[in-house]
């Protein structure tokens, strides 16, 4: 992902990886296009202080902004966002579906619309 990721973008990228144990972190991270550095960092800065550990809060001003750019920060945005990631999230896990393959490895299998006819 060439541009830098807000706090709420990688809490989404934490919970989806937690939330699927059958995805290896090599095959998620390649997925995402992020760095299993990066992951492993914003996990461990997640576990430790929240959403507010994934802020970069030494460098205002390199740092991406918590909320999508227009958005205040109060409490009041900050759960609609978090609604808004969550339906996003759910979307995303109906989409497709993990299986092992006839090799033992998992198999990333996306589901198909469904037919008009």
């Amino acid at each position: 992902m060439g541009k830098q990721l807000n706090a709420l973008e990688k809490e989404f990228l934490i919970r989806r990886f937690r939330d699927n144990p059958n995805i290896s972190i090599t095959d998620f991270c390649d997925a995402n296009g992020i760095t299993k550095e990066s992951l492993r960092k914003w996990m461990k800065l997640y576990d430790e202080k929240g959403i507010e550990g994934l802020y970069r809060m030494t460098d205002k001003s390199q740092a991406a902004p918590l909320l999508p750019e227009g958005m205040e920060e109060n409490a009041e945005n900050y759960k609609r966002q978090l609604i808004r990631m969550t339906i996003e999230n759910e979307r995303l896990k109906k989409s497709y579906f993990v299986k092992m393959g006839p090799d033992g490895k998992p198999e990333y299998v996306h589901l198909r619309a469904k037919s008009t006819k």
